[in-house]
Parts: C-alpha cells; structure tokens; sequence
C-alpha cells in the first residue's frame, strides 16, 4: 500500500522484488524503450544498431559510439602486425633443424658416419674395453670373436703357424722338466705361475663379452690353491672354495660387484673351479713324498706325456683323415682326429710301462707300479683330455672367440694349449689313488 502524499509514489520497488503489476510499480514501468535505464537521457544505443553486425557476421573491431554524438570515443581495430624478414643466414640455420612433432620419448636419429671417419679410426687397446649398448654400436661394430681376435693379432680364420707351436711346445716340457729337476717346490711355483696367467686370460675374456664377475677374488683363488694345496694338502682345496663362495656372497651383497649375483658369482666360480681346482692337482702331486722320494715329479711327468700324446695324434690324424665333425662346441675337431690322439695316448701308456719309466705308474717296487698301471693312466687319460679339449672349446664358443689369448705363439693363451691337461691332471691323481701307487690313502 502507498502513501498518497509521497511525491515518489509508484517510483520505488514494491516489497516482491523488481516487479511491476499488483506488487507495485518498478523501475522498469517508468523506462522508455531505448532510454538508459539509470535515467540518463543523454545515453541511448538507438543510433548503434547499425554498427553492431548480425551474430553470423564477422566482427568488425569497432566499438558502439556512446549516446549517438559525433565526438565520442571510437576504438578502431589495430593493424596486423609485420614481422620483419629473416636473412637468409637465419633461414640456413633453422633449415636444420626439423619441424616434424616428435613424442617426449622419441630418439633423435643421428647421423651416420662418413665412411672415410670409419675407416680412419681403427680401434685402439682403450677401445677393447669400452660398452655401447646402442643400436648403431650394437650394428656398426664388429663381433667379440673378431674384437679379441684383432686385437691378439690372430684372425678366426688364420691356420696355425706349425713350427712356431712345435718350438713352442718343446720349450713348455723344457721348462716344467728343468722345473721339477730342480725340486718339487721349484715346479710348484711354475704352476702357479702359469695357473695365474690362464686366470688372467679367462677373466679378461668374460668381461669382453659383457659378463662381470669378482675379478680379484677369481685371481686370488686360483693363485692361492696351488701354494695351499702343496702346504696342507688335499683339504685345502675345500677350504678355498668355501671361502670363495662366502667372499663372493659378501662382493655382490655389498654392491662391490654391479651385476646380478646368479651371473657374476657363476662365472667367477666356473673360473676358480676350471682353473684352480683342476690345476691344483698339479701342485697335489708334487707334494706327494713316499720314503723320503718325491714321487710326485713322476706322476706329473705321466700326466703330461699322456696329454702331449693325445694332442700330437687328434692334431695329426685329423688334418690327414678328418672327415666326419666331432661336436658342434668345435667345428674344427673330427672323429678321426679323437680316435687318433685317444690311441696315441693309450701308447704313450704302454710305453711307458714297457721302459719302466717315470715312477711310480711305470715301475716296480717299492710303488708297485707296472705296465699294466700304465695302461690303465693312459686309457683314462685319452677319455680325459678330449673332455677338457672340447669343454674349453665350449666356453669359447659361448664367448664368441677363437683363442683365450696370445701368449703363446702357435698355440694361443695358456688355456688353448693345457687344457686338456687340466682334466687329465685329477684323472692321474686318482688313478694313483686307485691302485695305490705312491699315493697314501
């Protein structure tokens, strides 16, 4: 209800809200069309309907004159922007770089390198060590066989240069046999001697071919069995390889070692037992005294000339009748090569049973040696040393190179020329022990 007198009446909002009709009177009743609803006269959008285009237009930029005058601001839309032109220097260098949207994860293709650069940087000793696990390396570089075969100077391909490895090999039986003239302990420390370097030469070759085991825990053991071997005897191999399990637990369980502990450890121990266990008996033997006698000279020097029997024959036969393939682990090596040197080998038995030397297989009392104690040596040593041949033929092949190392021209490494003997070394102790010749029970 409204106050008659209020000059006002009818102008003010009723109690409903902004609303005209029974409510009250609004604003809005009093508003002309057009006008400003402030109650400005002087403001109207009349004369702008023009200059404001259909919602289907496009805009125009310009902004609706306020109340109709000729002098009121007007926004005119500004000019697009020139950018200045780009050298041609400018557009060389951005012509290299590409434009093409790559995902985050996407590897940049590099360039491949000129074949003058390839062919002018030859590898180099620091390059033999060295890891890529690219793609390109993975493609670019050569295999491991042919990497440790350059490197060594011997090619996969390359025939063995004969007399070098027969001066070679007589001056290896001059040099043992000088040795245990001398005295047991002189020939022990040859051992060692040539123990450590196959060490060296199988180690190396591992962690070529991408494998890391306990280097100097591997190298320690093998040098060690030997000296303690001839010091405390048998139960010292025992003692070293229970050790060398525990320190190699201990390397990989306190980061020493950065692979995993099955391929690390695995190959450490497969070179501590190939190496130092079997090259041990070496040392075995020659601790061996039997009433104030080193017999164990003699047990050594049995092992060895059964040994060099079977590689001079399997050698000779096979290059003059091999035909048929002995075993995928060393394409080279036939069947006739293998009954060749197994012959040549159980000779070298006989004959040294017949000439009554070297005790204490080949001779009578007191060691009760006889020709038939050498025969028996010489039949187990031709089925040992083919055994030894091709188990070293097959971590070889595994690693994808021809020979472990160059140290012996001819032959190889220390590994490529004894290790047949490795196997024929417990196989000689053993069969001492069997017929209790010279060896105490």
């Amino acid at each position: 209800m409204t106050d008659s007198n209020d000059p006002n009446a009818g102008n003010h909002p009723s109690d409903d809200g902004f609303q005209g009709g029974d409510g009250g009177d609004a604003y809005d009743d009093n508003v002309a069309p057009g006008r400003s609803v402030f109650g400005d006269d002087d403001v109207s959008f009349e004369d702008d309907d023009a200059a404001v285009p259909h919602w289907s237009e496009p805009s125009t930029g310009a902004v609706p004159q306020v109340g109709g005058q000729a002098d009121s601001v007007t926004f005119a839309p500004p000019e697009e922007p020139v950018l200045a032109e780009a050298s041609d220097e400018d557009l060389a260098g951005w012509a290299e770089a590409s434009s093409t949207p790559r995902w985050a994860d996407e590897e940049e293709e590099e360039p491949e390198p000129a074949a003058s650069a390839v062919d002018e940087a030859p590898d180099t000793a620091d390059d033999f060590f060295a890891f890529d696990d690219s793609q390109a390396s993975r493609t670019a570089e050569p295999s491991l066989g042919a990497s440790l075969n350059a490197t060594r100077g011997t090619a996969s391909d390359t025939q063995r240069d004969m007399p070098a490895a027969v001066i070679v090999g007589v001056g290896l039986a001059g040099l043992i046999l000088a040795a245990m003239w001398v005295g047991p302990a002189a020939a022990v420390v040859v051992v060692t001697l040539a123990l450590g370097l196959a060490a060296v030469e199988y180690f190396n070759a591992v962690r070529v071919a991408g494998h890391q085991p306990a280097v100097l825990l591997g190298l320690t053991a093998t040098v060690s069995m030997p000296l303690a071997v001839y010091w405390r005897g048998e139960q010292a191999m025992t003692l070293i390889l229970v050790l060398s399990v525990i320190f190699g637990a201990l390397w990989y369980l306190t980061g020493v070692g950065n692979e995993s502990a099955v391929r690390g450890l695995g190959t450490t121990l497969l070179g501590i037992l190939h190496i130092g266990l079997l090259g041990s008996f070496a040392a075995l033997m020659l601790s061996i005294n039997v009433g104030g006698v080193d017999i164990g000279t003699g047990m050594l020097t049995a092992a060895i000339l059964i040994t060099v029997g079977y590689d001079v024959g399997a050698l000779t036969i096979g290059k003059l009748m091999g035909r048929t393939p002995l075993s995928p682990a060393s394409p080279n090596k036939t069947m006739e090569g293998l009954v060749g040197g197994m012959v040549v080998a159980v000779g070298a038995g006989v004959t040294m049973g017949l000439m009554g030397q070297p005790a204490p297989f080949a001779s009578d009392d007191p060691w009760g040696g006889s020709v038939g104690a050498a025969l028996l040596l010489g039949l187990v040593g031709a089925l040992a040393a083919p055994i030894g041949d091709l188990a070293e033929s097959q971590i070889k092949r595994d690693l994808g190179i021809k020979d472990m190392g160059s140290i012996l021209p001819g032959h190889g490494g220390l590994l490529d020329r004894f290790d047949g003997l490795l196997f024929v070394l417990p196989a000689t102790y053993y069969v001492g022990r069997l017929l209790d010749v010279g060896v105490p029970g």
